[in-house]
């Protein structure tokens, strides 16, 4: 079931209105309707799909919104030109009755266009867009990242415990500190006396300088390195794939092909199911323009993957009872950013 978060004031992140106006249903007559009668979805990226990554994890969502929903799924690509998102915006709230949003950079053409068309609605994900007009979608993302440390300090190196773990940050913002946050304390967990290295790339698109940091934390003891870094941390995967003594744990989406034998473990972020849950909740009318929504482990938002030749059954199922225990809501992650 759909928790929407409970609107709050915070310090350093913008309001956002909860409730407003239900949507219109998706069979009114008069407004775009997909096969048989199903809803007409767009699926914006401000870049391109193509990535590997968050995007492609978006475009992913094209099939089953067709098969379950019977949906007609447009795809628009602003390919970083700002120039292009509004007037792509704009096509799509024509074209559907719902559109979903991927890519900070056409959060202001998405306001102004949300704003001017309220016969559509849209969802922008992973982020909270104020203004009340905007349905927010966003990730537990100290959560999903507390798995990532748990499973950074149960990898092995010879069978020995290693005296220490790495985490590369993309650049020093918040949502990276929380994903920081959330490594941090699964592996305090499983390895207590492990210590965390935390080191920053200054940029989400510099895998020669990722490649460098990881070389760099396996030179001072790491072994698994987790980078949340966009671009940069293909350069974690580079360096293993060159023979770096490093375990490089993948995020997003599953990054065993960069480095093949070199990952026990990818944390996915589920944004597919995201979208899928909530066109569903669109479809039945409960989805409200301006509501925001978390999604962690227990609701569709992250799911860990491991490579059994690593990662042995008896250490995934550790892993899965940690897991189990969040969801829960026997184990508690801290996360800064969920106030």
């Amino acid at each position: 079931m759909l928790k929407p978060i409970i609107c709050v004031a915070a310090l350093l992140f913008a309001v956002t209105a909860c409730g407003g106006a239900a949507p219109n249903s998706p069979n009114t007559p008069g407004s775009p309707s997909g096969e048989a009668g199903g809803p007409s979805i767009g699926i914006f990226v401000d870049n391109a799909f193509g990535d590997g990554d968050f995007l492609d994890q978006g475009g992913a969502a094209k099939a089953a919104l067709q098969a379950q929903l019977h949906a007609r799924v447009t795809t628009y690509e602003g390919r970083l030109e700002a120039q292009n998102f509004e007037p792509l915006l704009r096509d799509a709230a024509k074209a559907n009755t719902l559109v979903f949003v991927l890519g900070f950079e056409a959060i202001d053409a998405l306001k102004k266009v949300a704003r001017d068309t309220p016969g559509t609605t849209f969802v922008f994900v992973d982020g909270v867009v104020d203004g009340g007009d905007v349905v927010s979608a966003r990730f537990r993302t100290a959560e999903g990242c507390f798995m990532a440390g748990a499973l950074a300090g149960a990898t092995r190196r010879d069978g020995q415990q290693p005296v220490a773990t790495g985490f590369i940050g993309g650049v020093d913002a918040p949502v990276v500190r929380r994903c920081q946050t959330g490594f941090d304390q699964g592996v305090a967990k499983l390895a207590p006396g492990m210590r965390v290295l935390p080191q920053f790339v200054g940029s989400f698109t510099d895998p020669a300088k990722g490649k460098e940091i990881a070389l760099s934390l396996a030179e001072q003891g790491a072994y698994a390195v987790f980078s949340y870094a966009g671009l940069s941390g293909a350069g974690g995967f580079d360096a293993a794939k060159s023979g770096a003594s490093i375990a490089p744990i993948g995020v997003v989406a599953d990054k065993s092909p960069l480095a093949p034998g070199k990952v026990p473990g990818s944390l996915i972020m589920q944004v597919d199911s995201v979208i899928l849950t909530l066109a569903r909740s669109f479809q039945s009318g409960a989805l409200k323009r301006g509501s925001a929504f978390a999604f962690g482990l227990n609701d569709g938002g992250w799911r860990m993957i491991y490579d059994p030749a690593l990662v042995d059954r008896a250490t995934q199922a550790r892993l899965a009872d940690l897991q189990k225990q969040i969801e829960s809501g026997a184990l508690k992650v801290t996360d800064p950013g969920m106030g």
